[in-house]
């Protein structure tokens, strides 16, 4: 591609992506994509913390947001407060009280305002304190009652090819 100064709107099919491109070798060494991971979380009746099946958020993926839209309502009146990882429950969004799960529907968007949101770390954001991988957690403020509620996440970001990025 040639190297051009666009003036207006760019489109692209396939997103756009930021290149490295090493001086001496003219190899492309890193890039970066603005990228979405989405996962969904099951809460049971009782308890207040919940998180999902499987680790899922890829390594090198830094969350500017997350939107949350509840997909099954619970039965009490209980909140989403916090979105995180087991090392750290609420490294994403810190303090999001009033994020309703007794009924269906978006909920909104919200800042990545806890500290494994837009920092990044030097393997993705979804890490223990060990360095390894860790599930998507949310808390809620109480039992939900009845058969549970599922909460549907999705977050914006960037991706990295690597953690120097």
């Amino acid at each position: 591609m040639a190297n051009t100064t666009f003036n207006g709107p760019v489109r692209s099919e396939n997103g756009f992506k930021t290149i490295i491109k090493n001086s001496t070798t003219g190899a492309l060494t890193n890039e970066m994509t603005l990228s979405t991971y989405s996962t969904s979380i099951t809460i049971a009746a009782t308890g207040t913390s919940f998180k999902e099946a499987a680790i899922g958020m890829p390594a090198h993926f830094i969350p500017m947001g997350v939107a949350v839209t509840v997909t099954t309502a619970a039965a009490n009146n209980v909140t989403l407060d916090d979105i995180g990882t087991d090392a750290d429950p609420d490294g994403f969004v810190d303090g999001a009280s009033g994020i309703t799960l007794n009924a269906t529907g978006f909920k909104g968007f919200y800042f990545c305002n806890g500290i494994l949101g837009m920092s990044g770390g030097t393997t993705g954001p979804a890490v223990s304190a060990t360095g390894a991988a860790d599930e998507i957690e949310i808390a809620v403020s109480g039992a939900a009652g009845g058969s549970g509620s599922v909460v549907a996440l999705k977050f914006f970001g960037i991706s990295s090819s690597a953690s120097t990025a």
